[in-house]
């Protein structure tokens, strides 16, 4: 049972390891190339690496735990290789993305053990709520795009700013948040009720569901 909590204590740091490297570090030319080219893929998995290695240090950290994040690095490059191999429509599509990302979560748990006596450097608490801003800011964007656009995608920087700040505030006070989500639902009913465009409804619904869903039970479970 002590390994267990030890592996569930530790996944927010290799959670935010992931999304940084796999989104913040991720530029519209790497996402568009990664796919096409080895030696831009190789680039991705060098920044998924440094990203990973980062969040992790702490006091105990050796040669086993790097050698832990050098192969969840394989593990990544191995997932991502799939798609890079995948000519099909359907490795574009929302439920491929899903199922990638659950694969590269998956594997954490693969080298998690060799982590379960390090100290991190980075309070649990503000791993927590740096991953769920991060998971808000890009992995609801996307998911969204997916689902509800065939175009370019494009980042929403005033959508990152709503959709991150929303677990800042659950973890700060519930209060505060569902207040904030009051807020929200009104802009949500004022672009619904004035917009003609179904692509834009359904994204500014699908947005706010996923964001408060996703603050409420990521920052909640895990706390």
């Amino acid at each position: 049972m002590r390994v267990l909590n030890s592996l569930w204590y530790i996944f927010p740091y290799f959670f935010l390891g992931h999304l940084v490297g796999d989104y913040m570090l991720q530029n519209g030319y790497i996402a568009a190339r990664k796919s096409k080219d080895l030696k831009v893929l190789l680039l991705h998995i060098l920044l998924i690496f440094i990203s990973q290695l980062v969040f992790l240090l702490g006091a105990g950290f050796g040669a086993i735990q790097f050698f832990s994040v050098l192969l969840l690095s394989v593990f990544h490059f191995l997932i991502d290789f799939g798609k890079y191999k995948c000519k099909r429509s359907f490795c574009n599509s929302w439920w491929y993305y899903l199922l990638d990302q659950g694969f590269h979560i998956l594997s954490f748990f693969a080298v998690m053990v060799p982590f379960s006596n390090v100290d991190f450097f980075l309070s649990h608490d503000l791993v927590v709520v740096l991953s769920v801003m991060v998971f808000n800011g890009y992995f609801v964007s996307i998911l969204v795009h997916f689902i509800t656009s065939d175009g370019i995608y494009k980042r929403d920087y005033l959508g990152y700013l709503f959709r991150m700040v929303a677990p800042v505030l659950y973890y700060v006070s519930t209060t505060v948040f569902f207040i904030y989500a009051a807020i929200m639902l009104l802009f949500v009913w004022r672009i619904v009720k004035h917009s003609k465009s179904k692509s834009i409804i359904s994204s500014v619904i699908i947005n706010y569901i996923l964001t408060l869903s996703s603050s409420i039970i990521l920052t909640g479970v895990m706390l």
